[in-house]
């Protein structure tokens, strides 16, 4: 596994030397495109000197995205450099006459945006379909009226031109149109196979709707751009979000061998090995990520979840310490990492803190009421009935009626069983626990009568209740789980009701032995003890303290 990651980091170092992807701005331009202005700026700032970008272009984005941000001092700038680079690239002009069309003065604004547009639209360009569109987008934008004459003289220019389709689209998703912006979408594919946007769009509009048909739009669009960088980034991230980890995990490794990946994905990366339950290689990965960057809350959060799948404990447990610590700024702790502390620490056996931290995992998510269940069995390993019986009936009516299960009040009995043993020294509490096991076992028979085990424990509650066997209250409840368990002739060969029987034939054996003091019983009993005593040697024939038991039989 590790030789595994240690290659994929090294197509990190590589900078794409060693891949078949190539760095370019124009996955800049297609992540602007998508909506995703923020990832755009870094690729368009990241490739703006490299030898195949048309810097004109990348300046208009850029000033673009500064536009978007409501950044005019910026947007200028870049419109300007944009002109410097290519007087020719009018989109640049459009982008001035835009940001005029910002002016308070909306009369003087609109003169003002009409001399850049004009100037833009010189020539040829005044039936470009993109020029005019760019125009009404800038109308669009501005909230000043007149889009819709652009839009015409764009449709006019090139009925077919996909961009123009993406922003009819855009403006139907502003009025929550969202069935019909997709079929504009479904236009600018039709027109255009290659327009990696509205492939993007399509499918971030329909994931909530219909998972499935919009990851399959993005399939497509990996077969027709397997190297384009948010075609990559959209597919592992569409997985993800469809708990598809494996998928997710693989399309992330792919994304991240392209020289346009960000590094802020790697989380991500880790995150999805981690769900892949590829443990060695997300926890390498998650140290790596943290030698850069210490403070970052996802890897922190990955570190803990990993070293406690893999076993290791002692770090698992530091990381916990480090990452609960942490101030989560804009992030937030959450219910899974409250458990998870706590499983940690109950794995070390330190119950009483793990405790705490359940209990903390539950304050933060009381729909979670299999937290409950946790608790309540923590409380019970630490010898804290009280609290371990109170929890778990709290669990239990959290929940239906009709939905508690027959397994429920099993546990509850058996922990109230362990209850009763704990208290020996004071009968009536001894005794309060074990009558509440015996209704909860007694719920069981009732439930599952063909189970032997809700009989067998309602047995062991009353031996222990009845310590030296004066009144043999368990005596019938054991006849009742032989009862059970001669139903089926192969329970004396499975081991685990073989034990069973050896139990009561050994209780009931003993009982009848105490019977052998009254005179009037003495014969009856003993042939009793060895009918019971002589069934558990069948099923236990090693077993010396019968073997001396009935030895004794003959001298009474």
């Amino acid at each position: 596994m590790k030789s595994s990651l240690k290659f994929l980091f090294s197509l990190f170092l590589a900078a794409g030397s060693l891949t078949a992807f190539a760095a370019s701005y124009t996955d800049g331009i297609e992540y602007f495109k998508a909506g995703q202005p923020d990832r755009a700026k870094i690729l368009l700032e990241r490739t703006l000197d490299d030898a195949g970008t048309n810097k004109a272009e990348s300046y208009y984005y850029l000033g673009e995205i500064a536009f978007g941000n409501k950044d005019y001092t910026t947007a200028a700038e870049y419109y300007k450099k944009g002109l410097t680079e290519d007087p020719l690239y009018a989109y640049n002009n459009v982008g001035q006459g835009k940001l005029a069309l910002t002016g308070s003065d909306k009369e003087a604004a609109e003169k003002e945006a009409e001399k850049y547009f004009k100037e833009a639209l010189k020539g040829k360009n005044k039936k470009d379909a993109g020029i005019n569109l760019a125009i009404a987008k800038a109308y669009y934008e501005t909230g000043t009226p007149g889009y819709e004459e652009y839009m015409k003289k764009s449709y006019k220019a090139d009925k077919k031109y996909p961009d123009y389709f993406m922003f009819e689209g855009d403006v139907l998703v502003d009025q929550q149109k969202y069935g019909d912006a997709c079929g504009r979408y479904e236009n600018a594919i039709y027109f255009d196979p290659n327009c990696i946007e509205a492939y993007v769009k399509y499918s971030h509009i329909y994931f909530d709707i219909n998972p499935t048909l919009a990851i399959q739009k993005l399939e497509e669009l990996q077969e027709i751009a397997p190297n384009s960088a948010i075609a990559q980034r959209e597919m592992a991230e569409a997985y993800y979000k469809n708990s598809q980890y494996t998928k997710a995990a693989a399309a992330y490794e792919k994304y991240m061998q392209n020289p346009n990946h960000f590094q802020t994905d790697r989380p991500r990366l880790a995150t999805l090995l981690f769900y892949g339950k590829r443990y060695d290689e997300s926890l390498e990965l998650a140290k790596e990520i943290l030698a850069h960057d210490p403070e970052n809350f996802v890897i922190r959060r990955i570190v803990m979840y990993d070293n406690y799948e893999l076993g290791n404990m002692e770090a698992a447990e530091q990381a916990a310490i480090e990452f609960l610590g942490m101030n989560p700024g804009d992030n937030v702790f959450t219910a899974r990492d409250y458990l998870t502390y706590g499983d940690i620490l109950s794995k070390e056996k330190k119950y009483a803190e793990a405790i705490v931290q359940y209990e903390k995992a539950y304050e933060l998510d009381n729909t979670r009421t299999d937290i409950l269940k946790v608790l309540s069995d923590t409380y019970e390993r630490n010898k804290d009935y009280v609290n371990a019986i109170s929890v778990y009936e709290q669990y239990m009516a959290a929940d239906t009626v009709n939905n508690q299960r027959v397994m429920d009040y099993y546990l509850l009995g058996q922990i109230c069983y362990s209850a009763g043993q704990a208290a020996m020294d004071s009968i009536p509490l001894r005794d309060m626990y074990l009558i509440k096991a015996d209704s909860m076992f007694q719920v069981v028979v009732e439930r599952s009568p063909t189970d032997y085990r809700g009989y067998l424990w309602r047995a062991r509650a009353a031996a222990v209740r009845d310590p030296e066997l004066k009144e043999g209250l368990a005596k019938p409840l054991y006849e009742e789980t032989l009862g059970i368990l001669d139903q089926d002739a192969t329970n004396k060969e499975k081991a685990a009701t073989k034990r069973v029987y050896i139990e009561a034939y050994k209780y009931l054996g003993y009982y009848n032995y105490l019977q052998t003091t009254n005179p009037a019983k003495k014969n009856e009993a003993i042939a009793a003890t060895k009918d019971y005593w002589n069934k558990m040697l069948e099923l236990d024939p090693q077993n010396t303290e019968i073997i001396e038991a009935l030895k004794t039989l003959d001298t009474l």
